[in-house]
């Protein structure tokens, strides 16, 4: 059985055509030749009105082959059929392991039970004849393999008698009561080839008790939830303890008594389950709570941070966290700053020391060329994110050979404000940092489309050349007291790379990884 989004839990009762194979008296004409019908069993929806505790969904049951359920037929007071294993086949037909002889059956009343159990009881001279098996089967603390679970999950029906068509209308309904969580669990499988899926949120380090008592209940994977069978009127709370990203959390349900049987309760925890199966897009955009929107929705929400300039990451970002792999995102918005309060080194100060201090925190320059015009466009790296670690580190001041410089000061403001004021979802994606020469290059590959998206989504667009001194930033180290500046839409080196002193002003955009 397969329990997803489709079934009404607990009052359900599925449609199921059972052909045994049997003959009754009842015939038809075919060419001058007598035709036997065969007998015909249904299993379906009593269409009992049912509730759910927390929200008025209804959960669907299905069936999946070579599921059994058991049949009994009385007669005249006679138990004439006893236990009868059906199995659920490829046409969607319940069949017995042989053919029976319909036609001393005529006048039975028929009962169906699911799953089939060999030491079922059934009494036919009872009100329910499954009375006494609904009482021996209680449902125990540990149910999270489908077997332990569909044992306890009982269905009966009531008696049926053959109607027209040789059909036998057999009503299951279930016995128990189920409780359902749903933990967060919200992530996008993309269709991007050799792309693993994003998780926004995830329940992880999952414990389940019942009134202090450990339990193990099935996780449904169609429906991303936990569920556990419990006897109706079960007095109590069940206790879910569990990790989101790394935070712990704990949830307790309400008071269980008032779940009867046929019915569920549900309860849906920080979100619930979401999962969004998608392409993902350069122009799609990134979401300050972690979500993506694609670049083809119409209405966008209002918390949108930034846009996808790139598919996929690097070695170093994806070494910070494995899960950083999918894309790389520019900010709406952008900012002018310095980089520090000093400019580049003197000749007493680099005599002091400084000419190469930057070497000992990790910062590289470009092969010490300081022209543009020689640059080499090859040797510039997506560094971004690794760069700007490096920056962090730096001591705010700096002092060297008995003098204190500050080149770090106005990064970090800046870098901090940026963090303060458009907040990203924690253990999910890399945070803000600078771009590198590497990272601009990808981004003015895209220029055209960010012009669009920027626009769309409200941010300030990106300023390719429209001004004498639309430099923006990178964190690549030009000289002691200098980085190098980027401006789109340039052809020659020497227009498009520019040295600033890290006291001069230039733009600041920031980019994420997730």
């Amino acid at each position: 059985m397969n329990i997803d989004k489709k079934v009404k839990a607990l009052s359900l009762t599925a449609v199921v055509l059972l052909t045994l194979g049997l003959t009754t008296s009842c015939s038809q004409e075919e060419d001058g030749m007598t035709v036997q019908q065969p007998l015909r069993f249904e299993i379906f929806d009593a269409g009992t009105t049912m509730r759910a505790a927390t929200d008025g969904t209804t959960l669907t049951t299905t069936f999946e082959l070579a599921d059994q359920a058991g049949l009994y037929a009385v007669k005249n007071g006679q138990v004439v059929l006893e236990n009868i294993t059906l199995s659920y086949n490829s046409n969607g037909f319940w069949e017995a392991p042989q053919a029976i002889d319909a036609t001393a059956l005529q006048g039975a009343q028929f009962y169906a039970y699911y799953p089939y159990r060999e030491d079922a009881q059934f009494n036919a001279s009872a009100t329910n004849p499954f009375a006494q098996m609904i009482a021996d089967v209680v449902p125990g603390n540990k149910q999270n393999t489908k077997a332990d679970y569909e044992a306890v999950d009982l269905m009966v029906s009531t008696a049926a008698t053959i109607g027209q068509y040789n059909a036998v209308r057999l009503p299951l309904q279930h016995q128990k009561a189920l409780v359902c969580v749903e933990l967060p669990n919200s992530s996008y499988i993309f269709d991007n080839a050799n792309m693993d899926p994003y998780v926004v949120a995830k329940a992880e380090n999952v414990g389940f008790t019942l009134n202090g008592t450990a339990i193990q209940p099935y996780f449904d994977d169609a429906s991303q939830s936990y569920r556990f069978i419990v006897e109706p009127g079960q007095e109590g709370i069940i206790t879910v303890n569990f990790t989101n990203n790394g935070v712990a959390r704990t949830y307790e349900t309400p008071e269980l008594a008032a779940v009867a049987a046929g019915e569920y309760a549900k309860f849906v925890v920080d979100g619930g389950a979401s999962l969004v199966n998608m392409t993902l897009q350069t122009g799609d955009y990134y979401c300050a709570d972690g979500r993506i929107v694609s670049k083809d929705t119409e209405t966008l929400p209002s918390n949108i941070i930034g846009v996808v300039f790139k598919l996929g990451t690097t070695e170093a970002i994806r070494s910070g966290n494995s899960s950083w792999s999918h894309g790389v995102v520019i900010s709406l918005n952008e900012v002018r700053g310095k980089w520090g309060t000093n400019a580049s080194t003197t000749s007493a100060q680099n005599a002091a020391g400084w000419r190469y201090w930057y070497r000992d925190y990790n910062l590289a320059d470009q092969s010490g060329v300081t022209a543009a015009a020689s640059l080499n466009e090859t040797n510039m790296a997506e560094e971004g994110f690794e760069v700007t670690k490096a920056w962090r580190a730096v001591p705010q001041p700096l002092a060297i050979g008995g003098i204190t410089l500050d080149y770090t000061s106005e990064m970090n403001k800046n870098l901090d404000t940026q963090i303060a004021d458009h907040p990203t979802p924690a253990g999910i994606c890399t945070g803000w940092y600078y771009p590198s020469l590497g990272d601009w290059k990808n981004i003015e590959a895209q220029l055209s489309m960010l012009d669009t998206q920027l626009t769309a989504a409200k941010g300030s667009n990106i300023r390719w050349n429209t001004g004498g001194s639309d430099n923006y930033w990178s964190c690549n180290v030009r000289g002691a007291g200098s980085n190098w500046c980027y401006v789109g839409k340039k052809t020659a080196l020497a227009d498009r790379y520019k040295g600033v002193a890290c006291n001069g002003n230039a733009y600041i955009r920031f980019l994420l990884a997730f």
